[in-house]
């Protein structure tokens, strides 16, 4: 596989990846403001997501290219803005790692299909890899008391094997990537801690390589680490 495109000079892209329920969206719009940044809303704010559960093959793969499409809409969006720092609002770590955790739950999916669409729209220049990770993790009992505070969501996104998997598929990508790259939070925190510590991270610029595409994270069985998960900051 060629290389792909090396990027011109432009904003630092960071994914704000994690489960429901984390407070992505809010921290996103929080650091915004506080930054001067720009959020790129979540893939659910720009089209209806690919329907639940998949029947076939066929049905994942559709709904991946769907995603990617959405995926290329941000990117554009991206490349068009003035800011130095922009937020996207889940990435597609988020779509890989649902790959994985959803084959824990007996339906169609396909994991490696979702890390190459990915993975081949980065290196077409369509898509652009995030220079750096914010993920969010929450004890499942938040998870659970946001839930009846916020409203129901479709219920395998609260299901104990969904989540597990989906946290451990994230965690194993993100465990590859220098310090500098990638900062977990305790998302269980007062959002101003979570800005502050975030914005520290920022206002330090990377000096490792930049991330390279999804398709690392596929060489062990359903996304389960082979090092230990970063722990979480503690903001």
């Amino acid at each position: 596989m060629t290389p792909p495109p090396q990027p011109t000079a432009g904003p630092q892209l960071v994914a704000l990846d994690g489960g429901c329920f984390t407070g992505k969206t809010t921290l996103a719009t929080v650091l915004a403001s506080q930054l001067g940044a720009t959020a790129i809303p979540e893939y659910a704010d720009l089209a209806p997501l690919p329907p639940y559960p998949p029947r076939t093959l066929d049905d994942v793969h559709a709904g991946l290219d769907h995603l990617c499409r959405l995926e290329q809409q941000r990117t554009d969006l991206a490349r068009r803005l003035r800011t130095h720092l922009v937020l996207f609002d889940r990435s597609p770590l988020s779509c890989i790692a649902y790959q994985q955790a959803i084959s824990h739950l007996g339906v169609p999916a396909d994991p490696h299909y979702a890390a190459g669409v990915f993975t081949d729209a980065v290196h077409a220049g369509a898509a652009l890899p995030p220079d750096r990770y914010l993920y969010l993790r929450l004890p499942r009992e938040t998870v659970l008391a946001r839930q009846r505070h916020r409203g129901p969501v479709q219920p395998h996104l609260v299901d104990p094997r969904f989540t597990t998997a989906n946290d451990h598929a994230s965690l194993r990508y993100l465990a590859m990537l220098p310090d500098d790259r990638r900062l977990i939070l305790d998302a269980d925190r007062p959002i101003s801690q979570l800005a502050a510590t975030a914005a520290a991270f920022f206002a330090t610029p990377p000096t490792s390589p930049a991330p390279t595409a999804w398709t690392r994270m596929l060489d062990t069985p359903h996304g389960q680490p082979r090092t230990p998960a970063p722990a979480p900051h503690p903001a």
